[in-house]
C-alpha cells in the first residue's frame, strides 16, 4: 500500500512538472484602427502569428498602429496586390498607409 501511494505521488509530480509552460511568454495583442473615407472599425490581433479575419468589405487606405510595429512584424492579407508605407504623424502616431485603397481580408502578427 506504501508503494502505491508513493508512485501516486510520483506520478503527479511528475505531471505537474510536464503541465508547466517550457517558457512563461505573454502574448500582446496589437491593436488597429482601420481607415476607409470617413468609416473606420477597430480590429485587435494576438501577436502569437494568429490570423484574424477582419470580416469587413469597407477599402481601407490607412490603418493605425499605435505602440507596435505592424510594418515589420504584421502581415495584411487583400485579394489584390497592394503596397504598403509605414510613417508616422507629427503627433507620433504610427499608420500604414494601404495603395490602392482596398478591403484587408486578414491580419496576423509575430511579437517584437
Amino acid at each position: 500500500m506504501q508503494f502505491l501511494s508513493s508512485l501516486v505521488v510520483a506520478l503527479g509530480l511528475i505531471s505537474k512538472i510536464q503541465a508547466r509552460p517550457t517558457e512563461d511568454r505573454e502574448i500582446v495583442v496589437a491593436h488597429f484602427t482601420m481607415h476607409g473615407g470617413p468609416a473606420s472599425y477597430e480590429l485587435f490581433v494576438p501577436t502569437d502569428g494568429t490570423v484574424i479575419s477582419t470580416g469587413n468589405d469597407l477599402s481601407i487606405s490607412i490603418i493605425d498602429t499605435p505602440n507596435y510595429d505592424a510594418i515589420s512584424l504584421c502581415t495584411f492579407n487583400t485579394a489584390g496586390p497592394k503596397a504598403l508605407v509605414g510613417s508616422v504623424t507629427p503627433q507620433g502616431l504610427k499608420q500604414i498607409t494601404v495603395g490602392p485603397p482596398q478591403p484587408i481580408l486578414s491580419v496576423s502578427c509575430r511579437a517584437e
